[in-house]
């Protein structure tokens, strides 16, 4: 999740980078954060990649182009992601409508708890945005499951079994599907049975690896030198 910030107060900034930066960990997003003095600097900064921000907090009273200014050529160019009003006047507010504004936070005024509910909620919708889902099909039963969830699929006959979170569904399929659909997902074949994500890869060995939840699963002689390799290119990356 990479998420912006702008404000010309350089106190109230670094408050809110601190705020949003704790959230981020304890509640276990991967955030990068740029911070802003300007819009005018922002605007020229975020030109080319407005499509890869998933968060933007935005001072309404800054010099220049101020935030709802900044926020209205934002959209106009195609920004599609979530803006959080920063502001220490409720004037603007009716105005934040217009832009498709998530939530605002009155500096001063809006407290601590509300503002914490506000960051985690945007983080929350933002994460919910950028995921992908795969829609599975079982015998009379169906599963839509975010593919960032699943951890590894093991397959027993014609039966396959996703498990993802805490949980696992069952579904007809064949392996070889799912490895040439997930491939560029992160996920390897380290078995004639087993597909598994990487990120959730936590040691390997060659006959065997273990994820981070503790789960082994075993790993396939013609399968080891891919894996090495994925998990080589993965650290890297």
């Amino acid at each position: 999740m990479r998420v912006v910030i702008c404000d010309d107060n350089p106190i109230e900034r670094n408050n809110l980078l601190e705020i949003a930066t704790h959230i981020s960990k304890s509640e276990g997003y991967d955030a990068e954060f740029e911070v802003f003095e300007t819009a005018k600097q922002m605007l020229f900064e975020l030109e080319d990649k407005l499509e890869l921000i998933d968060v933007m907090f935005l001072d309404i009273n800054m010099p220049g182009p101020d935030g709802m200014e900044a926020a209205s050529k934002l959209r106009s160019k195609g920004y599609s992601g979530e803006i959080v009003f920063t502001t220490v006047s409720k004037e603007h507010i009716l105005r934040a409508f217009d832009v498709r504004a998530f939530n605002y936070i009155v500096k001063g005024e809006t407290d601590s708890t509300k503002t914490v509910k506000i960051i985690k909620d945007v983080f929350e919708t933002a994460s919910e945005k950028s995921k992908e889902y795969m829609l599975f099909t079982g015998i009379g039963e169906y599963r839509n499951i975010a593919i960032n969830d699943i951890k590894y699929f093991e397959v027993r006959g014609k039966i396959i079994t996703v498990y993802y979170g805490s949980k696992s569904f069952e579904f007809i399929s064949t392996i070889g599907k799912l490895e040439n659909l997930l491939f560029t997902k992160g996920f390897i074949r380290v078995h004639r049975s087993f597909l598994v994500a990487l990120q959730y890869i936590k040691t390997f060995a060659y006959d065997g690896l273990t994820l981070i939840d503790h789960t082994e699963i075993p790993v396939g002689r013609k399968y080891y030198g891919g894996l090495k390799e994925a998990m080589k290119e993965n650290a890297v990356g």
